[in-house]
Protein backbone atom coordinates (compact mmCIF):
# COMPACT_ATOMS: atom_id res chain seq x y z
CA UNK A 1 0.00 0.00 0.00
CA UNK A 2 2.79 2.58 0.43
CA UNK A 3 3.04 3.73 -3.10
CA UNK A 4 -0.65 4.55 -2.61
CA UNK A 5 -0.34 6.51 -0.06
CA UNK A 6 1.76 9.95 0.85
CA UNK A 7 0.58 10.65 4.56
CA UNK A 8 0.28 8.32 7.34
CA UNK A 9 -1.51 10.21 10.15
CA UNK A 10 -2.06 8.78 13.59
CA UNK A 11 -4.45 9.65 16.39
CA UNK A 12 -2.08 9.90 20.14
CA UNK A 13 -3.87 8.45 23.01
CA UNK A 14 -4.43 5.24 22.79
CA UNK A 15 -2.59 4.53 20.06
CA UNK A 16 0.74 6.16 20.28
CA UNK A 17 0.86 7.27 23.96
CA UNK A 18 -0.43 5.96 27.47
CA UNK A 19 -0.67 6.82 30.71
CA UNK A 20 1.89 5.46 32.78
CA UNK A 21 -0.40 4.39 35.63
CA UNK A 22 -2.82 2.00 34.36
CA UNK A 23 -6.67 3.19 34.51
CA UNK A 24 -7.01 -0.75 35.95
CA UNK A 25 -4.69 0.18 38.95
CA UNK A 26 -6.94 3.81 39.26
CA UNK A 27 -9.81 1.74 39.27
CA UNK A 28 -8.81 -0.93 41.69
CA UNK A 29 -7.89 1.59 44.31
CA UNK A 30 -10.86 4.06 44.15
CA UNK A 31 -12.85 0.32 44.59
CA UNK A 32 -10.96 -0.94 47.43
CA UNK A 33 -11.40 2.88 49.18
CA UNK A 34 -15.27 1.70 48.55
CA UNK A 35 -14.81 -1.81 50.10
CA UNK A 36 -14.51 -3.74 47.02
CA UNK A 37 -11.90 -5.75 45.97
CA UNK A 38 -12.29 -6.76 42.40
CA UNK A 39 -10.06 -9.42 40.61
CA UNK A 40 -7.97 -7.56 37.63
CA UNK A 41 -9.14 -9.74 34.77
CA UNK A 42 -13.16 -9.12 35.91
CA UNK A 43 -12.65 -5.26 36.44
CA UNK A 44 -10.79 -5.20 32.74
CA UNK A 45 -13.67 -7.12 31.32
CA UNK A 46 -15.82 -4.51 32.58
CA UNK A 47 -13.71 -1.41 31.23
CA UNK A 48 -13.49 -2.88 28.18
CA UNK A 49 -17.41 -3.58 27.74
CA UNK A 50 -18.02 -0.10 28.61
CA UNK A 51 -15.75 0.80 25.89
CA UNK A 52 -17.47 -1.08 23.22
CA UNK A 53 -20.78 -0.03 24.65
CA UNK A 54 -20.29 3.63 24.93
CA UNK A 55 -18.00 3.81 21.61
CA UNK A 56 -20.99 5.98 19.89
CA UNK A 57 -21.72 8.17 23.00
CA UNK A 58 -18.14 8.95 22.98
CA UNK A 59 -18.14 10.29 19.73
CA UNK A 60 -21.51 12.26 20.77
CA UNK A 61 -19.51 14.40 22.65
CA UNK A 62 -20.04 17.83 21.78
CA UNK A 63 -17.28 20.39 22.86
CA UNK A 64 -14.61 20.48 25.55
CA UNK A 65 -16.68 18.96 28.48
CA UNK A 66 -16.01 15.39 28.61
CA UNK A 67 -16.94 14.96 32.42
CA UNK A 68 -20.74 14.13 31.83
CA UNK A 69 -20.02 11.40 29.64
CA UNK A 70 -17.20 10.06 31.79
CA UNK A 71 -19.91 9.88 35.23
CA UNK A 72 -21.85 8.10 32.57
CA UNK A 73 -19.29 5.86 31.72
CA UNK A 74 -18.11 4.99 35.24
CA UNK A 75 -22.08 4.70 36.52
CA UNK A 76 -21.86 1.95 33.38
CA UNK A 77 -18.83 -0.16 34.56
CA UNK A 78 -19.95 0.32 38.15
CA UNK A 79 -23.00 -1.40 37.11
CA UNK A 80 -21.11 -4.11 35.50
CA UNK A 81 -19.43 -5.00 38.45
CA UNK A 82 -22.62 -5.98 40.16
CA UNK A 83 -21.05 -4.27 43.30
CA UNK A 84 -24.07 -2.66 45.28
CA UNK A 85 -21.78 0.57 45.27
CA UNK A 86 -23.27 4.15 44.39
CA UNK A 87 -22.11 4.84 41.54
CA UNK A 88 -21.77 8.69 42.20
CA UNK A 89 -19.62 7.90 45.29
CA UNK A 90 -16.90 5.60 42.87
CA UNK A 91 -17.21 8.57 40.06
CA UNK A 92 -16.36 11.55 42.26
CA UNK A 93 -13.35 9.31 43.64
CA UNK A 94 -12.14 8.59 40.24
CA UNK A 95 -12.70 11.88 38.63
CA UNK A 96 -9.99 13.07 41.38
CA UNK A 97 -7.52 10.36 41.04
CA UNK A 98 -7.78 11.33 37.10
CA UNK A 99 -8.23 15.02 37.45
CA UNK A 100 -4.54 14.51 39.19
CA UNK A 101 -2.77 11.58 37.12
CA UNK A 102 -4.02 13.07 33.54
CA UNK A 103 -2.67 16.56 33.38
CA UNK A 104 0.74 15.27 34.57
CA UNK A 105 2.39 15.47 31.34
CA UNK A 106 5.65 13.03 33.27
CA UNK A 107 2.42 10.33 33.78
CA UNK A 108 2.24 9.86 30.45
CA UNK A 109 4.92 7.29 27.85
CA UNK A 110 4.82 5.90 24.57
CA UNK A 111 4.10 2.50 23.40
CA UNK A 112 6.88 0.44 22.96
CA UNK A 113 5.89 0.02 19.13
CA UNK A 114 5.39 3.61 18.82
CA UNK A 115 9.17 4.75 17.75
CA UNK A 116 10.18 1.99 16.35
CA UNK A 117 7.12 2.56 13.87
CA UNK A 118 7.16 6.21 13.70
CA UNK A 119 11.11 6.10 13.29
CA UNK A 120 10.53 3.29 9.94
CA UNK A 121 8.49 5.83 8.46
CA UNK A 122 10.47 8.86 8.70
CA UNK A 123 13.03 9.33 6.05
CA UNK A 124 10.82 7.43 3.26
CA UNK A 125 8.84 9.10 0.79
CA UNK A 126 5.72 9.26 3.09
CA UNK A 127 4.86 12.06 5.33
CA UNK A 128 3.66 11.90 8.87
CA UNK A 129 0.82 13.66 10.61
CA UNK A 130 -1.08 13.93 13.75
CA UNK A 131 -4.52 13.85 14.62
CA UNK A 132 -5.83 14.08 18.24
CA UNK A 133 -8.92 15.10 20.30
CA UNK A 134 -7.09 16.76 23.05
CA UNK A 135 -5.47 20.02 24.59
CA UNK A 136 -2.21 21.72 24.84
CA UNK A 137 -1.14 18.95 27.18
CA UNK A 138 -1.15 16.67 24.06
CA UNK A 139 1.76 18.73 22.64
CA UNK A 140 3.90 18.78 25.86
CA UNK A 141 3.79 15.19 26.10
CA UNK A 142 5.10 14.94 22.73
CA UNK A 143 7.73 17.13 23.20
CA UNK A 144 8.38 15.69 26.77
CA UNK A 145 8.63 12.22 25.13
CA UNK A 146 10.73 13.34 22.09
CA UNK A 147 7.91 12.66 19.84
CA UNK A 148 6.73 16.19 18.27
CA UNK A 149 9.78 15.98 15.55
CA UNK A 150 7.83 12.99 13.79
CA UNK A 151 4.78 14.77 13.04
CA UNK A 152 3.68 17.85 10.66
CA UNK A 153 0.60 18.53 10.53
CA UNK A 154 -0.30 18.31 14.22
CA UNK A 155 -3.96 19.14 14.64
CA UNK A 156 -5.38 19.21 17.78
CA UNK A 157 -8.75 19.50 18.13
CA UNK A 158 -8.72 22.51 21.42
CA UNK A 159 -6.94 24.49 19.07
CA UNK A 160 -9.41 24.61 16.24
CA UNK A 161 -12.51 24.05 17.11
CA UNK A 162 -13.65 20.81 15.81
CA UNK A 163 -13.40 17.22 17.44
CA UNK A 164 -13.17 13.96 15.51
CA UNK A 165 -15.24 12.17 14.29
CA UNK A 166 -16.57 15.66 12.79
CA UNK A 167 -15.40 15.83 9.54
CA UNK A 168 -14.08 19.35 9.84
CA UNK A 169 -11.17 18.07 12.24
CA UNK A 170 -9.83 15.85 9.12
CA UNK A 171 -10.42 17.97 6.19
CA UNK A 172 -8.60 20.78 8.04
CA UNK A 173 -5.14 17.62 8.56
CA UNK A 174 -5.74 16.87 4.96
CA UNK A 175 -5.70 21.11 3.70
CA UNK A 176 -3.00 21.43 5.88
CA UNK A 177 -0.64 18.21 4.25
CA UNK A 178 -1.75 19.27 0.62
CA UNK A 179 -3.06 15.71 0.04
CA UNK A 180 -6.01 13.74 -1.64
CA UNK A 181 -7.67 11.52 1.48
CA UNK A 182 -7.47 8.60 -0.88
CA UNK A 183 -3.63 9.03 -0.66
CA UNK A 184 -4.12 8.55 3.19
CA UNK A 185 -3.80 6.65 5.68
CA UNK A 186 -5.99 6.91 9.57
CA UNK A 187 -4.69 4.76 12.35
CA UNK A 188 -6.70 4.98 15.65
CA UNK A 189 -8.02 3.26 18.88
CA UNK A 190 -11.42 4.19 18.21
CA UNK A 191 -14.03 2.55 15.97
CA UNK A 192 -16.88 5.93 15.94
CA UNK A 193 -14.19 8.28 16.71
CA UNK A 194 -11.84 7.71 14.75
CA UNK A 195 -12.38 5.10 11.54
CA UNK A 196 -15.91 6.27 11.07
CA UNK A 197 -14.74 9.73 11.29
CA UNK A 198 -11.75 9.42 8.77
CA UNK A 199 -13.83 7.18 6.57
CA UNK A 200 -15.97 9.62 6.26
CA UNK A 201 -13.64 11.98 5.32
CA UNK A 202 -12.58 9.78 2.43
CA UNK A 203 -9.48 8.19 4.05
CA UNK A 204 -8.15 5.04 4.67
CA UNK A 205 -8.55 3.74 8.26
CA UNK A 206 -6.47 0.68 10.48
CA UNK A 207 -8.48 0.04 13.85
CA UNK A 208 -5.70 -0.47 16.43
CA UNK A 209 -7.26 -2.54 19.08
CA UNK A 210 -4.64 -3.14 21.84
CA UNK A 211 -7.27 -4.49 24.40
CA UNK A 212 -9.20 -6.29 22.03
CA UNK A 213 -12.46 -3.97 22.35
CA UNK A 214 -13.90 -4.40 18.82
CA UNK A 215 -13.03 -7.81 17.76
CA UNK A 216 -16.36 -7.85 15.30
CA UNK A 217 -15.50 -3.70 14.17
CA UNK A 218 -15.79 -3.88 10.22
CA UNK A 219 -12.40 -2.27 9.39
CA UNK A 220 -9.31 -3.75 9.26
CA UNK A 221 -7.79 -3.63 12.61
CA UNK A 222 -5.00 -4.65 14.50
CA UNK A 223 -3.48 -5.12 17.86
CA UNK A 224 0.11 -3.41 17.57
CA UNK A 225 2.11 -1.11 15.62
CA UNK A 226 4.16 -3.47 14.21
CA UNK A 227 1.29 -5.29 12.49
CA UNK A 228 1.31 -2.42 10.27
CA UNK A 229 4.26 -3.42 8.16
CA UNK A 230 1.66 -5.94 6.60
CA UNK A 231 -0.09 -2.49 4.73
CA UNK A 232 3.59 -0.03 4.74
Amino acid sequence: MTEELDVVFFDLGGTLIDMSVSRESVWAEALSRHGADVEAETLTRALRKADRDLDEAFADIQGVDEGPFWKRYDAEVVRSLGLGIDPEDVEADLSASFDKIIPDESLWKDYPDAKPTLDALTGRDIGIGLISNATDLARRVLRRLDMEKYFDPIIISSEIGHRKPEREIFDIALNEAGVAPSRTLYIGDKYAVDVKGANRAGMNTVLIDRGNVFPDASCVRISDLSALKTFL
